[in-house]
């Protein structure tokens, strides 16, 4: 099979004006088995094999995710940040597509799992348990009050296992350098307020590491800043320069610890998703006329209305069995948006296949994806509504992102 350029994945991808996943072959899931199968391991399904057959005898493998800087973040930044121009004469850049919802807290899930979000069940930043009769948001795991849930644990929040169990017993060293660790890895923590300190964290690692070795980077503060202000301003652009400065250096830093390298090393840079900017005047406020639909939802044992499930580019609704059909007729009238119902998402994968139980649970009556804009509540969270940068939905900005790879060697100044 032939790598995809951007437009051939777009075309086969595209539905209208939203973009699927490419579970099948091109997308982000596939990114652990791939680095996994370059190690000698098999910890799930890989990338086609054109996407890495330039790359031979490869012992050490370093990924650095850059959270939201998505294919068209990759394209819109090329002529201002340097680097990626040397990236991209050192090695290659693959388009790959997201999962949906092309979000963090269910990308990095199945990044770290090897699972889709249809096995995992984390349907997107917040989800509702039936089960606990919980709400909570999934990173950090906490209900909106601040405090942890009381009836589920940490290990409930996906219904997955972590492929680094089976990485260390194929004999593979995983270091990761992020701001919250895996304890299940060698964990390398720097301050996500101050990128000054990731290069010194990455060179840790870089050091301690014993071949086969992988190191995973995770840098969300692009991500961070597009929510606040969008990708199209200087604030964004200042923060995805300095990410990428910081990103060279740390680079250089491997370089000068692996003088003979000869090629061993394939150095990756990656996304979770990308980013679309929306208009904080139209996004769409659910508790207004004229939805309304905070008294159609179902409710906690307590009374709370269950409000929060998924996200605002992926909004998960959880009705009472006879007000499904209207409220989705309301919907679709009044927006431009997709409203699938959970059968519907069900027989078409949209999540992945494979639906476990907890997924199923989890799952809204209705899922709303808006082509363009944010759709949430303002009576509860009017904040989010004022976000421009977001994610979690299907527009072709959030979906496909990049997955560059480049040897070492390739990259030395």
């Amino acid at each position: 099979m032939q790598r995809p350029d951007v437009s051939a994945l777009r075309e086969r991808q595209l539905d209208g004006d939203y973009l699927l996943p490419a579970y099948e072959d091109w997308c982000f899931a596939r990114i652990p088995g791939t680095v996994a199968d370059l190690l000698g391991a098999d910890v799930g399904p890989r990338l086609p094999a054109a996407a890495t057959d330039e790359y031979d005898d490869i012992s050490r493998v370093v990924v650095f995710l850059v959270d939201g800087f998505g294919l068209a973040q990759w394209d819109g930044e090329r002529e201002r940040i340097s680097f990626l121009r040397r990236f991209e004469r050192a090695g290659r850049v693959t388009p790959l597509t997201s999962v949906f919802p092309s979000e963090t807290a269910s990308a990095l899930n199945t990044y770290h799992s090897a699972t889709l979000p249809s096995e995992h069940g984390v349907v997107g930043w917040n989800v509702y348990e039936p089960t606990a009769d919980e709400q909570f948001e999934a990173l950090p795991f906490l209900r909106k009050d601040g405090t942890r849930p009381e009836r589920l644990d940490f290990e409930d929040v996906a219904d997955a296992e972590s492929i680094y169990p089976r990485l260390a017993d194929a004999g593979i060293e995983v270091h990761q350098v992020t701001p919250f660790p895996n304890e299940a890895t060698v964990p390398h923590e720097y301050d996500p307020e101050d990128l000054s300190t990731f290069p010194d964290a990455f060179a840790e690692a870089a050091e301690e590491a014993s071949d086969p070795s992988y190191i995973f980077a995770y840098l969300p503060q692009t991500d961070a800043i597009a929510h606040a202000e969008g990708v199209d301003s200087d604030d964004y652009r200042e923060t995805a320069a300095e990410t990428f400065d910081r990103i060279s250096e740390a680079i250089a830093t491997l370089a000068e610890a692996t003088v003979d390298d000869d090629g061993e090393t394939l150095v990756c840079i990656t996304a979770d998703h990308g980013l679309v900017d929306t208009d904080p005047e139209r996004n769409v406020d659910l508790s207004r006329p004229p939805f309304d639909v905070v008294s159609d939802l179902r409710t906690l044992t307590d009374g709370t209305p269950i409000r929060f499930s998924g996200s605002p580019r992926n909004v998960h609704l959880h009705l009472q069995s006879d007000r499904v059909d209207a409220v989705y007729e309301t919907l679709t009238s009044e927006l431009e948006a997709r409203v699938v119902r959970k059968q519907e998402v069900l027989d078409t994968n949209l999540f992945g296949a494979n639906p476990s139980e907890t997924f199923e649970r989890r799952l809204g009556d209705l899922v709303v994806v808006h082509e363009s804009l944010g759709v949430w509540y303002g009576d509860e969270e009017p904040g989010s509504l004022r976000f421009v940068g977001m994610h979690g939905g299907l527009h072709p900005d959030e979906m496909l992102i990049p997955f560059a790879t480049a040897t070492l060697d390739s990259l030395r100044e």
